[in-house]
């Protein structure tokens, strides 16, 4: 008895093994994304246009929309995010909108347990603002929630169709990063030359605050001499358009490379010399055309 009951248990798991599967009409998608020091996550269904007229007819407008299909869109932040002007700790929201032909509501809703709209409740609404949708350049056939980043912010998009809609998520990075520049590099608590460098790097890329970037590219230099310090200088000095200062700055540069030689071959060696003398006469052009009677 007991091997007739493990041969029928054998037939009837190989039998649903075996049977046919239909692809989901709404897949399941997801964007996880790092945004400056925070990760922002998307899960959502993926509904299909299939050749339907979606906004104002499939999605009708004025009516509370799921914003996707199935179960509830969900949106996770693991630190504090700022949307439309308020503070929304970390956690996992549901997000809902409201279409409409010309202003879209967003919503945020601490319930994430809702398939579709069925028991949505307005008074746990975390946050609810307004967006302008607008026309893509594209033909979106299935709908798509992709993540923008811009600056340590982001920008969430949703597609469909040919309308977009988006809002901001605004991180806390830079107030946090300025927090620690203050804090442990500036005030000599570390003096890992390596991350004073890489600090004033970030300021270099996003173009703000260079003052506080020459100023830790300074303490780096205060602590070990390298090309790289020295040629970061240079790239901040010129963003500020401290012209006079940054062929100084280059003059040391040079003056290191021809006594520092590190790790270069003879040739590579020359390359480098090369490409000071070159950016050398950039910055010289640079001041002439402040003050032309420069050098004469």
């Amino acid at each position: 008895m007991r091997n007739y009951l493990t041969a029928l248990l054998m037939l009837f798991t190989a039998g649903l093994i075996g049977q046919p599967r239909f692809p989901a009409l709404s897949p399941e998608g997801s964007i996880r994304q790092k945004v400056g020091l925070t990760t922002i996550s998307v899960m959502y269904e993926r509904p299909a246009a299939r050749g339907r007229k979606i906004f104002g007819d499939l999605v009708p407008y004025g009516k509370l929309w799921r914003t996707g299909a199935g179960n509830c869109t969900k949106i996770k932040v693991d630190r504090d995010v700022v949307i439309s002007n308020k503070v929304l700790p970390p956690g996992t929201y549901s997000l809902l909108t409201i279409p409409g032909q010309s202003e879209w509501t967003i919503i945020l809703n601490s319930d994430t347990t809702l398939y579709g709209t069925g028991g949505y409740d307005e008074s746990k609404d975390v946050v609810r603002f307004k967006v302008k949708p607008e026309m893509t350049g594209r033909h979106y056939e299935s709908f798509t929630i992709d993540i923008d980043v811009v600056q340590n912010d982001a920008e969430l998009n949703l597609s469909w169709e040919k309308t977009r809609v988006a809002f901001k998520i605004k991180t806390e990075t830079d107030q946090l990063v300025m927090k620690m520049v203050t804090e442990d590099l500036l005030s000599g608590k570390i003096k890992d030359p390596q991350l004073l460098a890489m600090g004033a790097e970030y300021y270099y890329f996003l173009d703000r605050d260079l003052e506080t970037g020459i100023a830790l590219i300074n303490k780096a230099l205060e602590y070990k001499k390298t090309s790289w310090y020295y040629a970061l200088k240079v790239d901040l000095l010129t963003k500020r358009k401290q012209y006079t200062e940054a062929i100084e700055t280059l003059k040391l540069n040079i003056d290191y490379v021809k006594t520092n030689p590190e790790k270069w071959t003879e040739e590579q060696l020359n390359n480098v010399l090369e490409g000071q003398e070159i950016q050398m006469r950039e910055l010289q052009k640079k001041i002439k055309e402040v003050h032309p009677a420069y050098g004469k």
